[in-house]
């Protein structure tokens, strides 16, 4: 192990000195050079003794005369009681400094950085420094309004001030913030015209303090927050600086443990803040969250008077309309009380629920304590009931049945613990209850770890406890993962409404490997954050949100994707990335290393979810493209036999990615497979990188946008390190606002908006394969929209669609164009034809005027496989040199067996047709010919029937088939002019 680098990450941490103090010792005071917190190491209520010297580092304890050092890691070392290595360790990784960018420093770029850092923001304003507040701005004259943000302790933080303008005779608001700073350089404290740039204070602190229990109502900007106190006056009224766009600036900790109701402005911005705020108050514990329904407000209030109604007819909530808009249209807080009894003012959150919710079963003759299952036995002499133990602990939750309504599979639902405490669900069949006594089932639940008694009675005793009859509760079972009505199944719990409680009922639940650890909010800063400016990371993201809407969408075939490029660029962090919106990366993802049929059941595990399969090089080449087509379709095979009578045939809709070092046709090509444009619709191809440069792509792989790390390979490690942190949440995230969502409206919306992206994207006249493509890649690109509206991402808008967009148009020229692979592939076969064998198969053949219009070469050896003529045009032009081209008779029969070997040739012809490159007469077109009659020579004058064309069309239609439309535009433009 190297040498650390102490003096170095010393002098690293100096220079973010605030971050590292915020982050182990918050809350401190800043006075001239010194910073003064509390000692964490003891109980300490007043700061004072414990102070650190900002400028170096040199940091003391007055109280104990051996808490002392020179440097910030060992402030580290003492603060978290650990070792100088392990100080260096933890610091180095808060500060990411082993994948920090060199860069040259010059003193333009030296004093840029000092001064962004010399300003250190003085709270709470000592009070000789209000009187010295400005009140008025230079620029912008007097303030409409001022806003002052205070601590708990009611003193001033900083303010915030409106100035209404006049501009070009419309009204503009400008704000500006004003706080107390300190230089650390000289020490001098005075107003500045600046927001703090980290852990911004809220509005309201004062309030919260105050009123410990009372709900926090959040809204976006200072006079909407004033305003909501007359709506909400029994709650405290807040906000937060500079708007949506600032929400990880602010300190929003002093709201944790708090019930918060959140109002957003109504406009796409503020419903995204909602859903951020969200997600970020679930990160602090927050004891609950709401967001009011926007929708509740399209009515007219009435007056308040006594017995009448309080609303009136309909309405339209205006646009970007907040608290303050309600109270001028004339809303008040019994408005909104009403609102909130009605069940109205709240968007509905998704009902999460599972079946071990439900309140146990005890049957008549037995008793359940935390002994376990006990049976009657006898009673005394004096009356006394005599009770055994059967077994463990063991609950009857519910009779379960088919959840389709079909009344068959009943069985009953138990749940216990087994050996090591570990709590078991199990769904035991009515069937087996004729087996043997019920012998089956004691060995199920023996191999489950339940402990049940050996004595023979016993045992008859527990299947009596098991069989009872008078069980009332009732749950369905459900077969398949995913989507059932409006109700996604996991194999754990239920999100969505359902009529009755449902139950995922298959013995291969606990291969899907769905897990959740750390918040969204870790997750947005440590992962999504990155795939910002990086294209392929968004896609795959972007993919893994997809997987619930492909059923959704009603797509005859799933979405499926395949990085493929040399090892090192970054493949399996792509795969890592998606991943992590579901589970653990190593442990959700699965391998091409497998059968189709074990295969078969991993896809069923995976549902209107990710199936993700490292390292298509390990499959075996001869069962990729079955493989890929049964994934793609969504279905099983068809089994018959005994064992399979009872079986139905799995289905599936999913997202599927994969990865590795080839593309397909090179896998399937090393077993002299052709790849057909079935496969390449259900496994869209893409590289792992975007750069043509060798040494760019060796250094960022995956990467166009390195994000401050030295280069792929270390953005890479830290994304890798993060997905097994943080991982899980998304996905349960997104499918709890995706079943509190209007699924028919969004279908619609979603359908109306890739039609509008197809039509501008690709136009009219692409091929029936690019369009299939591209409906892909757009709905992967919308997902991650709606990922993003769903507050999930912390992407900004357009983002995601527009990665999927710049990365179709990639596929799209590494395919060749838009055209179907098998017709680009017809014409690059007949255009590389007649490349090679132009000259060496044709015979050439000239016309000279109407008395002698046959003129053959015959001063070259006859060919010995002749396949047509090929006759010379000399194309003359006014303003240029003149050029020639070569007209091309190709027999009927040479050209279907031989020229198009390998391939349809009434497909050829039919496409050189369509495409104008055959030359037929108007009665051959009107009649849907696809070949033409010539008098050849050597024929006695009589007709042959031939395909006749111009090499010049036969390549033009090669370019057209590359070509996007809007460059076939261009080209015909230029053409014609």
């Amino acid at each position: 192990m190297g040498k650390l680098d102490f003096k170095g990450l010393n002098e690293y941490a100096l220079s973010n000195i605030d971050s590292v103090l915020h982050h182990y010792l918050p809350n401190g005071k800043h006075e001239g050079h010194e910073y003064k917190p509390l000692n964490p190491r003891r109980a300490d209520n007043k700061s004072g003794s414990f102070s650190i010297n900002t400028n170096t580092g040199v940091w003391a304890d007055f109280a104990d005369s051996e808490a002392k050092g020179q440097d910030v890691i060992s402030l580290v070392a003492y603060v978290t009681n650990k070792s100088q290595g392990e100080a260096f360790k933890e610091l180095s990784d808060l500060l990411n400094y082993g994948n920090r960018v060199a860069t040259k420093t010059n003193k333009s770029a030296t004093n840029t950085r000092r001064n962004s850092e010399e300003w250190l923001h003085v709270t709470p304003v000592p009070p000789e420094f209000v009187k010295r507040c400005f009140k008025k701005h230079l620029k912008h004259g007097l303030p409409t309004f001022t806003w002052e943000y205070r601590d708990a302790n009611n003193q001033l933080i900083l303010k915030v001030l409106r100035f209404d303008k006049q501009i070009d005779g419309k009204r503009e608001k400008v704000f500006a913030p004003l706080a107390l700073y300190r230089n650390r350089d000289t020490g001098e404290i005075k107003w500045r015209w600046s927001m703090p740039k980290i852990n911004r204070p809220l509005y309201g602190l004062h309030e919260l303090a105050k009123r410990l229990k009372s709900t926090v109502v959040l809204t976006e900007g200072e006079k909407a927050a004033d305003a909501a106190k007359a709506l909400f006056p029994s709650c405290v009224c807040m906000t937060w600086p500079n708007g949506s766009k600032s929400i990880s600036k602010a300190d929003f900790t002093p709201l944790a443990r708090r019930n918060v109701i959140i109002w957003p402005d109504n406009d796409n911005a503020g419903i995204k803040c909602a859903k951020e705020l969200k997600n970020l108050l679930t990160s602090l514990d927050a004891a609950s969250i709401r967001i009011i329904d926007l929708d509740s407000l399209a009515k007219t209030p009435l007056s308040e008077s006594e017995g009448g109604p309080l609303f009136g007819e309909g309405c339209t909530w205006p646009d970007k309309a907040d608290a303050a808009d309600a109270i001028e249209v004339g809303w008040g807080a019994t408005h909104l009380e009403a609102l909130k009894k009605s069940g109205e003012l709240f968007i509905k959150e998704a009902v999460t629920h599972a079946p071990s919710d439900i309140k146990p079963n005890v049957p008549q003759g037995f008793k359940l304590t935390d002994n376990g299952v006990e049976a009657f036995y006898k009673s005394d002499d004096k009356g006394n009931e005599i009770y055994k133990r059967i077994c463990a602990p063991l609950e009857l939750l519910a009779l379960t049945r088919d959840a389709g309504g079909s009344g068959q599979d009943w069985g009953v639902l138990v749940r216990f613990k087994d050996y090591d405490g570990q709590e078991k669900r199990l769904n035991i069949p009515k069937r087996l209850f004729a087996t043997d006594g019920g012998s089956d089932i004691r060995k199920q639940l023996l191999s489950e770890g339940l402990h049940i008694e050996p004595r023979s009675q016993e045992k008859g005793k527990l299947i009596d406890y098991l069989n009872c009859p008078d069980i009332t509760n009732r749950v369905g079972l459900v077969k398949k993962l995913g989507w059932h009505k409006n109700a996604f199944i996991l194999p754990d719990q239920t999100i969505g409404e359902t009529e009755s409680p449902l139950l995922y009922d298959n013995e291969n639940a606990r291969d899907c490997k769905l897990k959740a650890a750390g918040a969204i909010s870790d997750w947005q800063r440590e992962i999504a954050s990155y795939c910002e400016g990086n294209p392929l990371l968004t896609l795959a993201v972007s993919l893994a949100f997809a997987g619930p809407l492909v059923s959704l969408m009603g797509l005859s075939e799933n979405v499926g994707f395949h990085f493929y490029g040399d090892s090192s660029l970054g493949k399996s962090t792509l795969m890592n990335v998606a991943c992590s919106v579901y589970g653990k990366p190593s442990e959700f993802k699965g391998s091409w290393r497998t059968t189709d049929n074990a295969l078969e059941d991993t896809a069923a595990l995976h549902s209107d979810m990710l199936l993700a399969l490292d390292e298509l090089n390990e499959a075996n080449p001869l069962t990729i493209e079955g493989i890929i087509y049964m994934v793609g379709n969504g279905k099983g095979k068809n089994r018959s036999g005994p064992d399979y009578a009872k079986k139905k045939t799995q289905r599936w809709n999913l997202a599927f990615l994969s990865n590795g070092e080839k593309t397909i046709d090179d896998y399937l090509g090393s077993i002299g497979k052709a790849v057909n444009g079935g496969v390449h619709m259900r496994f869209l191809s893409l590289p792992a990188s975007q750069h043509e440069d060798e040494a760019l792509k060796k250094r960022n792989g995956i990467y166009t946008n390195t994000h401050n790390f030295i280069n792929g390979a270390a953005l890479s490690d830290h994304l890798n390190k993060a997905c097994e942190k943080y991982h899980g949440e998304p996905f349960l995230e997104f499918i709890k606002q995706l079943t509190s969502t209007d699924l028919g409206e969004l279908i619609k919306v979603h359908h109306a908006e890739i039609a509008t992206y197809r039509e501008r994207v690709l136009g009219n006249d692409a091929g029936g394969q690019a369009v299939r493509a591209f409906q892909k890649f757009a709905l992967v690109g919308l997902a991650g929209e709606l990922a993003s509206t769903f507050g999930i991402t912390g992407w900004s808008e357009g983002h995601s669609i527009q990665s999927a967009i710049s990365l179709f148009k990639m596929w799209v020229d590494i395919r060749g164009g838009t055209g179907n692979v098998e017709e680009i592939q017809l014409l690059n076969h007949l255009a590389k034809q007649i490349k090679l064998y132009g000259e060496k198969h044709f015979k050439r053949w000239d016309r000279r005027g109407a008395k002698d219009p046959m003129v053959i070469d015959e001063h070259v050896p006859s060919k010995l496989e002749m396949w047509g003529y090929r006759e010379q045009i000399t194309i003359r032009h006014p303003d240029k040199d003149a050029t020639t081209d070569h007209m091309y008779y190709v027999y009927k029969d040479i050209f279907m067996d031989v020229m198009c070997k390998g391939f349809d040739g009434k497909r050829a012809a039919r496409l050189l047709r369509d495409l104008g490159v055959s030359m037929l007469r108007p009665s051959e077109l009107e009649r849907k010919k696809l070949n033409t009659s010539e008098a050849l020579p050597n024929a006695g004058g009589k007709s042959q029937q031939v395909i006749k064309f111009k090499a010049s069309s036969l390549f033009e239609a090669v370019d057209r088939m590359a070509l996007s439309d809007s460059e076939q535009d261009e080209a015909e433009h230029a053409k014609s002019a």
